[in-house]
Order: C-alpha cells, then structure tokens, then sequence
C-alpha cells in the first residue's frame, strides 16, 4: 500500500505541474481492496470547493502522458535523496507527513519508467 501512495504523490506533483496550478489544488487517496490488485486502486481528486475539473483533464491522453513524464521527473534522482526514501523534492510535503517513512522515490521512478516505455511502443 504504501507504493500506491508513493506513486499517487508523484501523480499529483506531475498532474500539478502539467495542468500548472498548485499541488494542493489536487489530492490523492489510496482505495484498500485486499489483496485484489497487485497496487491498490489510487483516487486522483480535485482538493478546491466544488471541484475545478482538474482531474477530469487526465482523460486527455496527452495531458495523461505528460502527468506520468512529469511525475516520473520528479523521482528521477535529482533531487538528490537515495532511492529507497524520499524528499521535499521528491516525494514528501506537509500532507502527506503520515507517510513520510514509507515513500520511496526508487520503485516509482521504476514502475513510471515502465509504464511509459510500454506507452511509447503502442503509440
């Protein structure tokens, strides 16, 4: 569960930077289904009154591809933490404190590098 997390913080970060407002103007929950799934399912929401139908821009295949490119920079090391933690410029921020431990920048530059590779192959 806590990859599900790491990975929905780095969604958020990118989605933020690519629909260019800010990050607390969006939020991500992890659903809890068991052992269903290999990652539990990730909630990606609008965090302003009423919603702003940012999230609803993610359904743009583009806008989608540049959210996981974007995300997938902000893990890529630059950041300068080791891979099996995480950082203010990675990862962590002021909401997300309960699992700071837990977040791991590592197996989400690696699970997005993945995800975008099979990307390109079937475009």
């Amino acid at each position: 569960v806590w990859f599900a997390y790491a990975l929905a913080y780095a969604l958020v970060e990118g989605a933020a930077e690519v629909l260019e407002v800010p990050a607390t103007d969006l939020n991500a929950t992890v659903g809890h289904m068991g052992d269903q799934y290999p990652i539990p399912p990730i909630i990606l929401y609008d965090n302003v009154p009423g919603g702003a139908g940012l999230v609803a821009r993610l359904e743009e295949p583009e806008v989608l591809r540049q959210c996981l490119e974007a995300g997938h920079q902000r893990v890529c090391g630059a950041c300068g933490c080791d891979e099996n933690t995480s950082c203010y410029g990675c990862l962590r921020s002021y909401r997300n404190q309960f699992a700071h431990q837990h977040l791991q920048r590592g197996p989400v530059r690696r699970y997005l590098m993945y995800i975008l590779d099979k990307w390109r192959q079937i475009r």
